[in-house]
């Protein structure tokens, strides 16, 4: 449970991006799979990679068992081809394979010589594999084509989005109740086309109940749909904004060449500045005035980056409370927290809470990680040292985060219990 605190609830309404997708392939079975999935998985784990198709009858069969199917056309099924083809199957679990030198199966699928075909119930119905015959290729041509051209956000679709390699998504929130609905659908997916391979297009019903904090995530909101934005999903999960709301296939298209290009800049999410942000002892950062504050020359400044359902941070708010008190007449100590759910810097990325970060005077534009004890003579210590004693090690910062995702405090478990819960 503990490890909850590292990614905020509505990143976890996500299915979340870090937790359920992390560690998954598209082509392994993980939670929350149907059950015709998990039968798929173990048919294939406990018979042969590729199923022999005689006549016909039986090729039929395999391509109407299910929404993907890959069959292999192989006159001579001991070709170096049909190896190739063999040991692409091993390595996929949650499709069919089939492989078959029938005459007649050649004539059925119109087949004149060797090759693979992937079969599937949407979008063009149909894939022939083109180029040179070898696992690597089949395995990218299957990536490529067994999901849709516009996969809708369900908890069913969730593994495959989240499991495949393709790591960048793009995302179109749209509420079923919109009266243009399939005129703005049918242009998201005109768009995908030209992407396939390198972005994945995602539909979310933005009427949905539970997707509404996936909207929070993204700082949307119900009004604000239809809309567009895209993630990635690389080390750092990094969220782009289109400059233009138009939702035409052609402006689409744009906002992803241009992001393929290096040409967009993240979107970083800001609360409005609060009038009253500099008038206690604990200074409130958002993401407006993160910069101007953070890494004033002529401040020292020590920021907590918390999330507000966190345990920890709650339990550390009284100390850093003290702590801006005692330092609230300094002339160059400045305590700060900043909601880090809600507001997002370029500079700093956060990957548990509470992180603690210390910003000393001067030109360099410094950031110290903090990993000393959270006690009030530990951050004292800390500061008067010039953010010395307690500083964190390059070698520690990974310590650090596990520290934080295994440590439960008294009265976090039912707490998160309730969050999860709630999701």
């Amino acid at each position: 449970p503990a490890a909850e605190n590292l990614v905020s609830p509505s990143c976890r309404a996500l299915c979340s991006w870090p937790w359920r997708g992390e560690g998954d392939s598209l082509f392994s079975p993980v939670a929350g799979r149907e059950a015709d999935d998990i039968v798929s998985w173990l048919r294939k784990r406990t018979g042969p990679a590729a199923a022999s198709l005689t006549d016909v009858a039986a090729a039929e069969a395999l391509v109407d068992s299910s929404e993907v199917v890959v069959i292999g056309f192989f006159k001579d099924s001991a070709s170096e081809a049909a190896k190739e083809f063999l040991q692409a199957a091993e390595a996929v679990d949650d499709i069919p394979f089939g492989i078959s030198s029938s005459a007649d199966v050649f004539t059925k699928y119109q087949i004149s010589k060797d090759s693979v075909i992937l079969f599937k119930k949407f979008d063009e119905g149909q894939n022939n594999f083109e180029g040179d015959l070898t696992k690597d290729n089949l395995l990218n041509f299957i990536k490529s084509n067994s999901l849709p051209l516009v996969i809708e956000f369900t908890e069913q679709t969730a593994p495959k989005i989240f499991g495949g390699e393709i790591k960048t998504h793009i995302l179109l929130f749209l509420p079923k109740s919109v009266s243009d609905y399939q005129g703005k659908l049918d242009n998201f997916k005109s768009a995908a086309g030209d992407f396939k391979g390198k972005i994945l297009f995602i539909f979310i019903d933005s009427d949905h109940s539970d997707n509404q904090r996936i909207l929070e995530f993204f700082g949307l909101k119900k009004e604000e749909c239809p809309a567009v934005r895209l993630i990635t999903l690389e080390e750092e999960m990094t969220k782009y904004k289109p400059e233009s709301d138009e939702l035409t296939a052609d402006k689409i298209k744009e906002f992803c060449n241009k992001f393929l290009a290096g040409k967009i800049k993240p979107h970083l999410m800001s609360q409005d500045l609060p009038e009253d942000w500099d008038k206690h002892p604990v200074k409130v950062l958002v993401g407006k005035n993160f910069e101007e504050v953070a890494f004033d020359e002529n401040k020292n400044v020590f920021v907590e980056f918390y999330a507000p359902w966190c345990g920890h941070c709650k339990q550390l708010a009284p100390i850093w409370d003290k702590l801006g008190e005692t330092y609230s007449d300094h002339e160059n100590i400045v305590i700060a927290k900043m909601d880090s759910t809600a507001n997002e810097v370029e500079a700093v990325k956060i990957h548990s809470f509470p992180t603690l970060k210390f910003f000393p005077a001067g030109s360099g534009r410094n950031v110290i990680d903090y990993n000393g004890e959270r006690t009030l003579e530990g951050f004292k210590k800390f500061l008067e040292s010039g953010g010395q004693d307690g500083a964190a090690a390059d070698d520690d910062l990974e310590d650090l985060e596990m520290d934080e995702e295994t440590e439960l405090e008294e009265g976090d478990e039912d707490e998160q219990k309730l969050q999860k819960d709630e999701l």
